[in-house]
């Protein structure tokens, strides 16, 4: 799995499994970081089930931060991370 994350703050944008990497494009305005995860791994496939679930810019806790982030070229979740769900 291939994660695109802004290398200043370790926001991940995008999480895309190795499969779905030659038909994908990213449409953000910053130069963005290419981390990658073996997904074929069994350590790795509960993280990378999450993080295609979690992983985007669009799921963040109440804070506005998503579950995992990179620090210092290294993947981490946020303990006790939960979704907020905005209600209208």
């Amino acid at each position: 799995m291939k994660i695109l994350y802004n290398n200043l703050d370790g926001k991940i944008y995008y999480s895309v499994y190795n499969t779905d990497w030659f038909k994908f494009q990213h449409s953000t305005n910053i130069p963005l970081t290419e981390f990658e995860i073996d997904e074929v791994d069994p350590d790795n496939k509960m993280v990378c089930l999450d993080l295609k679930k979690y992983g985007n810019a669009w799921k963040t806790d109440i804070n506005g931060q998503g579950k995992y982030y990179i620090e210092n070229n290294e993947l981490f979740s946020r303990d006790g991370w939960e979704e907020f769900i905005r209600i209208y």
